[in-house]
């Protein structure tokens, strides 16, 4: 909520440079003791590197001017401009945002909603200094309610996946995530190296191998481990064996497929 109280609060603009800014200011007025709201709104075009009032004051000591939405648009085509949204209080001026817009974006504030930027092709663009958006550490902690993720930071939340492959039996990957490259070891046996390292080893891996048919046979069946005291923070091993009574073969299988989950360092 944005309020202008009474006939000293003034909404201001700030201009760095002499680039083009167009501002739309919409508000109502509240008197005291009243029953109604009286709309009203201010268009003002900026040339100049300067401070400029976009919303005057109510003019009444009892009045209270609820700004409830302001756009701030850069209409250069190619410069930016640095712009200051200030509340000026009795010659004292207090700064609500400040932010660079390149050409063509807008700064736009709506009550109840807050501060946003919308980029040059009107989608909204997503800025730490303006918008919520969530840290790595919040992402790891994963219990804020009011800050949205961005797709380079969803990976971090305990519930996603960190790590993922399928490959075939001489090593050639056929889809990964975050994996930097494998190994065929041996029969029946592979070598994961992981691109971004886990904190730790007790992070999850399931890993999971496809049959060498269809028809479901001792000699087709294939089981898949992973291998004794392999599991490190950047790499990882498991293996393969048929269900060869007692002995228990190790066996390629057609294709290795691993996906796991923890903590990244």
């Amino acid at each position: 909520m944005l309020n202008l109280r009474g006939t000293t609060d003034i909404l201001e603009l700030v201009t760095a440079s002499a680039v083009t800014v167009d501002v739309l200011a919409s508000w109502v007025d509240l008197v005291d003791a009243a029953t109604t709201a009286s709309p009203n709104s201010t268009p003002t075009a900026i040339t100049l590197a300067t401070t400029t009032t976009i919303v005057a004051a109510a003019g009444s000591a009892t009045t209270t001017r609820n700004v409830k939405t302001l756009n701030v648009r850069n209409k250069h085509a190619s410069s930016s401009n640095a712009v200051t949204v200030q509340v000026d209080r009795s010659a004292t001026d207090y700064e609500l945002i400040k932010y660079t817009l390149l050409a063509g974006e807008q700064l736009v504030y709506a009550d109840g909603e807050g501060w946003a930027v919308i980029d040059a092709n009107g989608a909204m663009k997503v800025n730490e200094s303006v918008s919520a958006v969530a840290t790595q550490a919040d992402m790891e902690a994963g219990a804020s309610l009011i800050t949205f993720v961005t797709p380079g930071r969803a990976h971090f939340h305990p519930s996603a996946c960190k790590a993922w492959l399928v490959c075939g039996i001489t090593g050639n990957i056929l889809g990964s995530y975050n994996i930097t490259s494998i190994a065929d070891t041996g029969t029946g046996v592979v070598t994961v190296t992981i691109a971004t390292d886990f904190s730790g080893t007790t992070y999850a891996a399931v890993a999971q191998v496809q049959a060498t048919a269809t028809t479901w046979a001792v000699a087709n069946a294939r089981e898949c481990h992973i291998r004794s005291a392999t599991i490190a923070a950047g790499t990882i091993a498991i293996d393969c064996i048929d269900n060869t009574a007692t002995t228990n073969l190790v066996k390629d299988p057609t294709t290795w497929h691993i996906a796991m989950f923890g903590d990244q360092a």
